[in-house]
């Protein structure tokens, strides 16, 4: 059975979708972030750069990085994407893969950063919150263009993309208080249709099930933990570097 490490951010989120997609069995297991151990000898055999998600396929092999998880599963599965005989359809649904894990997901995270962990730092909260805003755009003009941000079939880049939009709609301050969704029109369209799947559905329940697991690593975490979590000091894991 295929096991997926991880916790409930939307790097994890878009690989149970896609498993629930599938209709595969799996096992999710919750991975404490804040203590400390994807630094360790052992999970960095399986996750080179200690990050989750982690996929554990069924003969044992690991995959790291959660858009290489998704193309891992793709490939062996010959499903969501287009063939490679298609070759105008592949390039479209590999930008929007791709757009997703350069630009959509490093840049909100670093906007959820700074309105959660250093929200009086502002010229870095100003500088991710203008930059969230102008990708979610990018987004929008697209969704107005194509039925999926894959292309014209739902695949990678929509289970890709969906977790970030769904945190951005609960969490980000451009959407809780400055109305965003109104400047969204397509976006909004294609989030609600993703959003109908049954694959998406199951995916959001099963995830949910590691909230508690969670918030209760969060408690435990101290000051010590979250510095480690967040690269601030000098850790074992990031030599020689001085916060």
């Amino acid at each position: 059975m295929i096991e997926l490490l991880g916790m409930s951010s939307p790097n994890v989120v878009k690989i149970v979708i896609m498993l629930e997609e599938l209709g595969v069995p799996y096992k999710l297991t919750h991975f404490d972030v804040f203590s400390g151990a994807q630094h360790g000898a052992e999970f960095r055999a399986k996750s080179p750069n200690g990050k989750v998600p982690v996929l554990i396929d069924e003969d044992g092999t690991p995959v790291f990085e959660s858009a290489a998880i998704l193309l891992h599963l793709a490939r062996k599965s010959g499903r969501f994407m287009p063939p490679e005989s298609d070759v105008d359809a592949r390039r479209i649904a590999d930008q929007w893969l791709m757009f997703q894990t350069a630009s959509i997901g490093p840049m909100f995270g670093q906007y959820v950063h700074f309105f959660r962990y250093a929200p009086t730092e502002t010229y870095g909260l100003k500088r991710y919150a203008s930059e969230a805003a102008r990708l979610l755009g990018v987004l929008d003009r697209h969704a107005a263009e194509s039925p999926y941000l894959s292309g014209k079939d739902y695949g990678l880049a929509d289970m890709a993309t969906w977790p970030w939009i769904r945190t951005a709609d609960q969490m980000f301050p451009l959407f809780t208080e400055q109305g965003m969704w109104s400047r969204l029109p397509a976006l909004r369209a294609w989030f609600d249709k993703v959003g109908e799947r049954p694959g998406v559905k199951a995916g959001v329940e099963s995830i949910a099930r590691l909230m508690p697991d969670d918030a209760a690593a969060f408690q435990r975490a101290d000051s010590e933990a979250m510095d480690r979590f967040f690269g601030r000091g000098k850790f074992d894991h990031a030599p020689g570097v001085v916060a």
